[in-house]
């Protein structure tokens, strides 16, 4: 008879907190929905130290303040572009900066761990440039293309909610047989 009792209780439980979740689920979709935001717009800089310099563009991208095309002069390097750009969103990650260059021969020959190649594009550990130095070795080019990719989480949010609602069950399960344990 307890044992059915406990068993009711721990389904009624189980259905309001499914319910629950499901109106948490929908509030959360009507407010991400608000929390939309059109994407951000690319934009055009300019940066010359004087009148007269020649200018090379490059295309920023990703996870930085102020991604867009960027008119830099031609002896600029990747920091200084990334710092230009107001360095990366919270989001961004400095140990697998992407650039792309027309011409790769000029980093080619770059011998540092933080530099590595596949097929024409670089892959930049720019945290160990920043922290080891060496960046006055990655000038960038014209038409060069640069991305910040954004960091991965460890854990996914729907792994977390997953994992957060089933321990919630096993939780609940546990306690509908403790109490019928203790009950006899």
């Amino acid at each position: 008879m307890l044992l059915q009792r406990s068993l009711k209780v721990l389904m009624a439980v189980i259905l309001g907190i499914s319910g629950t979740v499901t109106a948490n689920a929908q509030t959360q979709d009507l407010t991400m929905m608000s929390d939309i935001r059109p994407p951000q717009q690319s934009a055009e800089y300019i940066y010359r130290s004087s009148p007269k310099e020649s200018l090379i563009s490059v295309q920023l991208l990703g996870a930085v303040h102020k991604p867009g095309i960027y008119y830099i002069p031609a002896n600029t390097d990747l920091l200084k572009l990334l710092t230009l750009a107001g360095g990366t969103t919270n989001g961004g990650d400095l140990s697998e900066v992407l650039v792309r260059k027309l011409e790769a021969k000029s980093w080619t020959e770059i011998k540092t761990k933080a530099v590595s190649e596949y097929q024409g594009a670089f892959e930049v550990d720019a945290e160990k440039i920043i922290k080891y130095g060496g960046s006055s070795q990655l000038k960038l080019a014209q038409d060069d293309f640069i991305y910040v990719p954004p960091k991965t989480p460890w854990i996914s949010g729907e792994t977390s909610r997953t994992i957060t609602m089933i321990s919630v069950v096993l939780g609940i399960a546990l306690t509908a047989i403790l109490i019928d344990k203790n009950a006899k």
